[in-house]
């Protein structure tokens, strides 16, 4: 290809929109002289003959400074090459595209360039008009989004949690490769599907499903919701399930992403916790328990004395006895029930009754230490949803720590109230009037490990903390130096 014609093809500078002398010198010359955009024509060989006046706004040159020289020549180099490679004005003599020019400070400014091949009547080129319009701020916007997109991308790919991606009709159109490395389905048995079509949901918790769906649509983000799905070869795994919606570039939503993070071993440590705590205070107690049993075995032991000594009046001591045993019986099932490991399983409960049996459990305990457990209930306390073991271990934590942190005694105030600010809860709150908690320690309230006691885990509040956490309730510490500490549990009622 000849110098001329390579440069006649590439004459449609990025910048310029060139106007033909024939139509400024009709009158029209107002057009360019005052148009934003940048408006040349130049000769076959390539060289610029005009250029409006809004090359000095755009580019910063004088319009005798560009008038005279080689379009091309201010080309950034790789946008000449693709101006060749994509034969533009080859197939027709009208083309739009874009390219880079140099800046008079040095700089590149993106352009979108529309020109137009001016012919004489045996086909000949006369002139190249082009008109080129500063896109550097689209250009900068489509990088962003770009990048954007490509960062989602890597997000999604690289992630190690499993993620999907739903469109406007809630049916999968891609997941990464995590989510078929947990769950062991391929793309080809999961794309297409709709959401509530997914193997990995249980049957039974589909109802459950089709509710999230609803909330995952009707909200910006949806996070933190804890339930259970399946792998491919059966196994049930824990996991959380947050999503947020995907938008487009005119700012609609598009579509969703789902992320199931998979917390099973998580769930599974937090048990492990909860049932070690449990077993300490178990052993904790014990000794306290041991006082408790030897009273009504004291008892049992001098009415069977009196029996065999002949006395007639048999059956008042009979019944003093099955009362005795039976208390027994009661301290040792709890105690039991207590330090065995059980599933977390919710029913609905007065939890009125539950703290009787906690109190009952550590009366002995409390008065060895010159401490009284004294009860303030509302008279209707609505049922919670509970699971009880779980819910009786954190009482005994709180309880036991009260004593503990009265060592010359004192009373410790167990309240139950069915009215708060929040109408769906009731608030539970027990005070002790011990030495407090100072206020830096009282910031680290919940830590592993943390603690002020010399044979203590720094656990029990945290398991304790968590606890609730897993009942929807909520927890809250007040305490001052030297005048005590009140622990604050709200827990939902049940309807």
């Amino acid at each position: 290809m000849s110098r001329s014609l390579s440069i006649g093809k590439s004459l449609v500078s990025t910048d310029l929109l060139v106007i033909s002398h024939t139509e400024k010198n009709c009158g029209k010359g107002w057009i360019s002289e005052n148009a934003q955009d940048i408006i040349t024509f130049a000769t076959p060989d390539g060289v610029v003959r005009y250029v409006s006046p809004a090359i000095k706004t755009s580019l910063g040159y004088e319009p005798d400074e560009y008038v005279g020289k080689v379009a091309i020549d201010f080309w950034h180099p790789d946008d000449v090459a693709s101006f060749i490679d994509e034969n533009i004005l080859q197939k027709s003599d009208v083309d739009t595209f874009t390219s880079r020019v140099r800046h008079k400070q040095g700089h590149y400014v993106w352009f979108e360039t529309t020109a137009k091949i001016i012919r004489n009547d045996d086909r000949q080129i006369v002139k190249v008009l082009a008109v080129g319009r500063d896109i550097s701020e689209r250009k900068r916007a489509e990088q962003e989004l770009k990048a954007a997109k490509d960062q989602l991308e890597s997000f999604i790919d690289r992630n190690v949690d499993p993620i999907l991606i739903l469109n406007l009709e809630e049916k999968v159109v891609r997941f990464n490769h995590a989510f078929e490395k947990t769950y062991g389905w391929t793309e080809s048995q999961i794309v297409g599907l709709h959401l509530l079509d997914l193997p990995n949901i249980p049957i039974e918790l589909k109802p459950e499903a089709i509710h999230n769906l609803a909330r995952i649509k009707s909200i910006e983000a949806f996070e933190g919701h804890e339930t259970i799905r399946k792998r491919k070869d059966g196994v049930i795994l824990t996991v959380m399930i947050s999503s947020f919606a995907m938008r487009g570039e005119n700012g609609h939503i598009n579509g969703w992403a789902l992320i199931l993070r998979d917390i099973t071993d998580k769930k599974q440590a937090e048990e492990l916790m909860i049932r070690s705590e449990k077993l300490s205070i178990a052993g904790q107690l014990a000794a306290g328990i041991a006082h408790e049993i030897r009273n009504p075995i004291t008892a049992i032991k001098g009415f069977v004395q009196l029996m065999k000594s002949g006395i007639v009046e048999k059956k008042m001591y009979l019944d003093i006895m099955a009362s005795e045993i039976e208390r027994i019986e009661m301290i040792l099932s709890e105690l039991l029930i207590l330090a065995k490991p059980q599933i977390f399983q919710t029913e609905r409960k007065d939890i009125r009754k539950l703290l009787a049996q906690v109190t009952t459990l550590l009366d002995t305990h409390a008065i060895i230490n010159n401490v009284q457990i004294i009860t303030e209930f509302d008279p209707e306390i609505p049922l919670i949803l509970c699971d009880e073991n779980q819910l009786k271990q954190v009482c005994i934590n709180f309880i036991k720590n009260s004593i503990e942190a009265m060592p010359k005694g004192g009373n410790i105030v167990i309240q139950l109230k069915s009215k708060n600010e929040n109408p769906n809860h009731i608030l539970l709150r027990f005070i002790d009037q011990g030495c407090g908690i100072p206020e830096h320690i009282l910031s680290k309230l919940g830590e592993p490990f943390y603690t002020t006691k010399e044979t203590g885990t720094g656990l029990g509040f945290m398991v304790s903390k968590r606890i609730i956490e897993n009942h929807n309730g909520e927890i809250a510490v007040f305490s001052e130096e030297n005048k005590g500490t009140t622990i604050e549990i709200s827990l939902p009622i049940t309807h």
